[in-house]
């Protein structure tokens, strides 16, 4: 097996250049959250607030597609790094980074926005794409 895990594998470098957008991403959420919850007033410990604990749809809204997405990434992340020691086709592996890139900001956008059926369509994109590097793992391993 070559030395695929370095930068001067195309592979890696998109696979590290799409992670790490789509967990600034997710980081962003939670900065995201933190504005909501002060422009609602909606905090979630009593600690945090003088006032009794409260919930806002617009914050719990941010929250949803917060843990969305880390019920999401981390399948793509553990799942990106196997399909490359498969030595994937350069241009497949990607585009397969790509999309999912893509199908996580569009997602996120659509489920701030309540636009359906765009959310799941970009959901259900991520998804296939992640079934695919599965399946080609699968095929690979076994």
């Amino acid at each position: 097996m070559a030395d695929i895990f370095h930068l001067d594998n195309d592979v890696f470098r998109s696979y590290l250049a799409c992670g790490t957008v789509i967990i600034v991403k997710m980081m962003a959420l939670s900065l995201f959250t933190t504005y909501r919850r002060f422009k609602y007033k909606a905090f979630s410990n009593p600690e945090d607030t003088k006032r009794p604990v409260t919930k806002h749809e617009d914050v719990e809204r941010v929250r949803r597609l917060h843990r969305n997405d880390l019920e999401n990434i981390p399948v793509f992340l553990a799942l990106g790094c196997m399909y490359i020691a498969t030595e994937p086709v350069p241009s497949t592996a990607i585009w397969h980074f790509r999309v999912f890139a893509i199908s996580r900001i569009l997602h996120s956008i659509s489920y701030l926005a309540g636009i359906q059926p765009w959310r799941v369509l970009v959901y259900s994109v991520g998804f296939l794409v992640n079934a695919s590097m599965a399946y080609h793992i699968l095929c690979a391993a076994l």
